[in-house]
C-alpha cells in the first residue's frame, strides 16, 4: 500500500477516508492528499498528476526549506516546520493547495491526524472545507505542539536548583546547563522561522481572505509568541546561572592565588636567609657557632610568625 492517505468531503459535507485515489467520487467538494515518507516514484505524481512547478517539487522531496508561503498563477506553497523530537531540528511539512485539492509532503506520519480529523468533522459538519481551512488547522496544530517541548525546557530550568544541590562537583552543574542550551538554540532554529512566516501570513491578502481567518491566524501568532518568550525567559535564566558558575569559579581562584601568594610571600625571606648560608664561603663566622644553626631557624621563625600577623591584621586572609 502506498503512504498517501486520501480524505475527502462530499456533497453532503461528509468527511471521509478514501484507500485510493480511485475511490475519491468525481463530485467531492475537497479532497486532501497526505504523502508520507513517498517513494521516489510516488514523488513523482507531484508533477504527473499534479502538475506542481519543478522548482517547488525539488524544495519539497530533496531539501528542508526555510517556512515560507510561494504564490504561483493556480495554486499555493506553504512550508511549515514541525520539531523532531529525537534531536530537536525543523522536520518540514510541505503544503500545497491548488482549487479544492490539498497536498501535504512530510517524512514521518503526523501524530496530530487522527485528532485533526476529529476536529474537522466537528468544526466543518455542514460547512464545505476549502484548503486554506485545512492549511490553518495544520499550521495551529504545529504551532501547539511546539509547546510540549517549550515547558519542558521551562521546567528543566526551573527544576535546575532541586537536581544539582547534592552534586560534588560543578562538572555535572555545568553539563546540564549546556545541554539544556544546546535544546533552546535548536528550538529557537524552528520557533523564530516560524514566527517570521506567521507575521507574513497575517499580511498576506491571499492567504488570510476571511475575518476568521485572520482572528485565526492571530490566535496562532498569540501562542509562538508565548513560545518565544518562554524560551528566550529559559535561555536567560541558563545564562544567569553559567554567570553565576562563572563568578564563584573567579571568586574560588582569586582565594587560591591570594593564599599561594601570601605562602609564597612568607617564604621569600627564609629562602633568601637559607641562599645566603649556603654559599659556603670561608669567612662566614656564623658557620662555626655552635648556636647558629638553632639561631637561624628562630630568626625564620618569627619572620614567619611576624608576616602571619601582619597579615591577619591586614583581613588578607
Amino acid at each position: 500500500m502506498m503512504p498517501i492517505f486520501i480524505y475527502y468531503q462530499t456533497t453532503a459535507k461528509e468527511w471521509k477516508r478514501a484507500e485510493n485515489d480511485a475511490a475519491v467520487p468525481n463530485d467531492a467538494l475537497f479532497i486532501w492528499y497526505d504523502f508520507v515518507n513517498a517513494s521516489l516514484e510516488e514523488s513523482k505524481l507531484l508533477t504527473s498528476q499534479f502538475h506542481f512547478d519543478t522548482l517547488a517539487i525539488e524544495d519539497t522531496v530533496s531539501t528542508i526549506s526555510r517556512p515560507k508561503l510561494k504564490e504561483y498563477p493556480d495554486y499555493q506553497f506553504l512550508v511549515c516546520h514541525l520539531i523532531n523530537p529525537t534531536d530537536y531540528r525543523a522536520q518540514a511539512i510541505n503544503i500545497f493547495m491548488k482549487g479544492h485539492i490539498l497536498v501535504t509532503y512530510h517524512q514521518d506520519k503526523l501524530k496530530s491526524i487522527g485528532s485533526m480529523e476529529e476536529v474537522i468533522q466537528k468544526r466543518y459538519l455542514s460547512k464545505e472545507i476549502t484548503p486554506v481551512d485545512i492549511a490553518f488547522l495544520i499550521l495551529d496544530f504545529i504551532v501547539d505542539s511546539y509547546f510540549d517541548y517549550i515547558y519542558h525546557i521551562e521546567d528543566e530550568v526551573f527544576s535546575f536548583e532541586d537536581r544539582h544541590v547534592n552534586d560534588a562537583t560543578d562538572n555535572k552543574l555545568m553539563e546540564d546547563v549546556f545541554r539544556i542550551r544546546s535544546v533552546i538554540i535548536k528550538l529557537k532554529r524552528v520557533l523564530m522561522p516560524m514566527q517570521e512566516l506567521i507575521e507574513h501570513l497575517k499580511e498576506e491578502a491571499s492567504f488570510t481572505k476571511t475575518k476568521k481567518q485572520r482572528i485565526y491566524i492571530h490566535h496562532i501568532e498569540d501562542h509562538i509568541i508565548k513560545q518565544i518568550h518562554v524560551i528566550k525567559s529559559a535561555q536567560e535564566m541558563t545564562g544567569d546561572i553559567r554567570d553565576n558558575y562563572d563568578s564563584l569559579n573567579s571568586y574560588r581562584l582569586n582565594n587560591v592565588m591570594k593564599i599561594l601568594t601570601l605562602v609564597s610571600v612568607i617564604f621569600l625571606p627564609l629562602t633568601l636567609i637559607t641562599g645566603i648560608y649556603g654559599m659556603n664561603f670561608w669567612n662566614m663566622p656564623e658557620l662555626e657557632w655552635n648556636y647558629g644553626y638553632f639561631s637561624v631557624l628562630t630568626v625564620m621563625l618569627l619572620i614567619s610568625i611576624a608576616l602571619i600577623v601582619y597579615f591577619k591584621m591586614k583581613k588578607w586572609f
